[in-house]
């Protein structure tokens, strides 16, 4: 056993051995007397200046130890002569012996008071290219020289005592953008660091830009697992805080993030799962993936579902005030769930689900081209009252003084379309809906199909169901030049037009009847009044057992007869309107002037034509009604009127569209009438006595003539 004492004798002695040489050279080597050198061979490699103000520390065993007092680096030639980067302090300590077995333990690593300056000037070149290119080209002949050995690069095994960086500030300033930024202070602190098991991290910074204004605090915490061998790393139970503040936002805001955020290059995968968002009342809860992270076209996926939000408390934590609507309570109840899939050319929506208050939408969306989007789209609605959301009915106007001006016909304010958006839009949307409430109009099972391509934009057709009938109708708005031009193009089939008109317009409906009707109309224009006097088209019409409200042509006949004889004008509490079992009629349309001359009604009682015109620009009427009573006029509420049966009776109307006035004259037709009768009983009265008479003159004269000479 002699042999072994004598080898454990010998190792102690190297032991000491190497002690005492570790101390010496500690002890004799100054560090600091290399700095020049150092410098040097920086200068050499990067052509930048190292300044090493402070003190260098150095220790050797067992933790091979660096320790740097104020230092800095140079910028790049071109840039501001502010230095690249400064750093007040750091302390560095490796453990030596595992180095030698490719495992790196570091006690800490510790950073205070960098501050990094990153620049990016008017022809996009940026202050650390040429740092960049050196790193990537060192990186290269020491993967050449690894392979060229047989060996693998990487470290067996990595432990890391921690991480603190205190202090920190980086700048950003890029020329081309026009943008600064800098986030001062930063700190970071990460726990013991070991292959594939996490360590706590801590993070904290403040980003501010200039212009516009805008403080941007962030503290974060999670887990981190770095795995090198399975090229996984990953951060658990993410928690991110942001307050902001500034011009660039309405107010100071809040957000929270949470989320486990993984990293898979193996599989070439990005993830973030559990992913809560938080901020102004609004929660959003799903996971994002990305596929193909590090190849040329990158796709993400991913699904998104909100809480049940108010809008109006929304707009109003923004800033903006909630919009005015005819129901206070709509845009309180809103919930949006979807689907989506994105990468660098297109993005959709494969799921779209958004309950807004009593109303369901479902539905699916594609955008692709970023640069000159191409969008299509499909939505289905349930049922929706867009007269909820409308502005509320402004408050009756006070009665205009007598002296006030009357309105000038149409307005004349331009219309603002978005002209350049509408010619740059490429849509091809379908939308449905079940049932929808728009100006207190009812409609049901809608369908439509809008495009956009150019600046034309088109909806064909639009079809719906329209009390107790249906409706079909192409439209069109064309701003390729420079006066927009639009064209409609409806087709009525057994519309009842009574309560349309009477939903319309609260109650006072001038028609009804069932409808079948076609047109075809066109107009172009910058305002209503230009529109108004563009209009050109042509149509036809047909009303059923309706009725023209406003006008009683029976009262009108027996109020002007009456007048004519001198009689009492009769009250009657009949209907003020005119009832017709058909009517028919087809129009044109001249720069707003609308023609009809075809006009044809028919009732048990009247027997009506009509013609003239309706000039919209000027808002006047001017239109004869030619009336025929084909019965008597009792059971409708009035006398009996037998001696105007069968004759034409023409009814004008003319005047403005808010007060038109109707006349009819009687005078001739009733004066025609009473010398007809006069005639009439003269030749009754007169012809019998000029008979008898003759027959007593032929009778004297029979009796003479034997008494004549001459005569047998």
């Amino acid at each position: 056993m002699k042999w072994l004492k004598r080898v454990l004798i010998a190792l102690v002695l190297l032991v000491v051995l190497a002690g005492v040489l570790a101390v010496y050279l500690i002890a004799t080597f100054d560090p600091n007397a290399y700095k020049d050198r150092i410098s040097a061979v920086v200068k050499e490699q990067t052509g930048r200046d190292l300044v090493i103000e402070g003190e260098i520390g150095l220790s050797l065993f067992p933790w091979l130890g660096l320790s740097l007092g104020e230092t800095w680096l140079s910028n790049a030639e071109g840039f501001a002569d502010e230095p690249f980067a400064r750093i007040g302090e750091v302390e560095l300590s490796v453990a030596l012996m595992p180095l030698l077995r490719r495992e790196l333990q570091v006690q800490r690593i510790r950073l205070v008071g960098l501050n990094l300056n990153l620049e990016r000037d008017a022809q996009g070149r940026s202050n650390w290219d040429d740092l960049v290119a050196e790193a990537e080209a060192d990186g290269r002949e020491d993967r050449e020289r690894h392979e060229g050995a047989g060996e693998g690069p990487g470290l067996k095994d990595l432990d890391i005592g921690g991480v603190e960086i205190l202090d920190a500030r980086v700048s950003w300033r890029d020329a081309q953008a026009g943008t600064a930024l800098r986030v001062d202070p930063l700190n970071l602190e990460l726990g013991r660091i070991r292959l594939g098991v996490e360590t706590p991290l801590s993070l904290s910074l403040t980003l501010i830009q200039e212009d516009p204004a805008l403080r941007a605090s962030v503290d974060l915490n999670a887990l981190v697992n770095v795995d090198l061998d399975a090229q996984r790393y990953a951060l658990r139970r993410l928690v991110a805080r942001l307050q902001a503040e500034g011009e660039a936002l309405p107010r100071a805001m809040e957000a929270k993030l949470e989320a486990d955020a993984a990293v898979n290059l193996a599989e070439d995968v990005a993830s973030l799962e559990r992913l809560t968002l938080e901020s102004l009342g609004v929660q959003l809860v799903g996971l994002v993936r990305v596929n193909n992270l590090t190849g040329e076209k990158p796709v993400a996926t991913g699904e998104l579902r909100s809480n049940t939000f108010s809008v109006r408390e929304l707009l109003t934590q923004l800033g903006e005030a909630a919009p005015e609507t005819a129901d206070p309570e709509v845009l309180k109840k809103v919930a949006v769930d979807l689907a989506f899939e994105a990468n660098a050319e297109a993005a959709s929506l494969s799921q779209l689900l958004i309950q807004l208050d009593d109303t369901r939408l479902r539905g699916s969306a594609r955008v692709s081209n970023f640069e000159r989007p191409a969008i299509r789209a499909e939505l289905d609605v349930d049922r929706i009252n867009l007269d909820r959301y409308l502005p509320p009915p402004a408050e009756e106007a006070a009665a205009p003084r007598p002296d006030a001006p009357a309105r000038e016909g149409w307005p004349d304010d331009p219309i603002d379309l978005p002209v350049e958006m509408l010619r740059n839009l490429n849509l091809n949307a379908q939308l449905t809906i079940g049932e929808m409430i728009i100006n207190r109009l009812n409609l049901a099972r809608i369908s439509l199909t809008l495009t956009a391509r150019d600046g034309l934009v088109e909806v064909k057709p639009l079809t719906a169901n329209l009390y107790n009938g249906s409706v079909e109708a192409l439209m069109s708005l064309d701003v390729r030049g420079d006066t927009p031009r639009y064209s409609f193009e409806p087709r009525l089939q057994g519309v009842q037009i009574g309560p349309l008109l009477d939903d319309l317009t609260e109650g006072e409906g001038k028609l009804a009847g069932t409808t079948q009707l076609n047109a075809r109309i066109t107009t172009r224009g910058n305002s209503v009044k230009q529109m108004v006097s563009a209009l050109n088209g042509d149509g036809r019409f047909e009303f059923a057992n309706g009725a023209v409200k406003g006008i009683n042509i029976a009262q009108i006949i027996r109020d002007a007869e009456a007048r004519f004889r001198g009689r009492t004008v009769e009250r009657s509490d009949e209907p003020n309107q005119t009832d017709f079992s058909e009517l028919r009629g087809s129009f044109t349309i001249a720069n707003g002037v609308v023609t009809n001359n075809d006009l044809a009604a028919s009732s048990p009682l009247l027997r009506v034509r009509g013609q003239g015109t309706a000039d919209l620009p000027r808002e006047q009427l001017d239109y004869r009604v030619d009336t025929t009573l084909v019965a008597t006029l009792e059971g409708q509420g009035g006398r009996s009127l037998d001696e105007l049966r069968g004759v034409n009776l023409p009814i004008r109307i003319r005047g403005s569209f808010s007060d038109p006035s109707f006349s009819l004259d009687l005078r001739p037709i009733l004066e025609g009438r009473v010398r007809e009768e006069a005639e009439r009983r003269i030749e009754e009265q007169v012809t019998p006595r000029i008979e008898e008479r003759r027959e007593d003159i032929e009778q004297q004269l029979r009796d003479r003539l034997p008494r004549l000479p001459g005569l047998r």
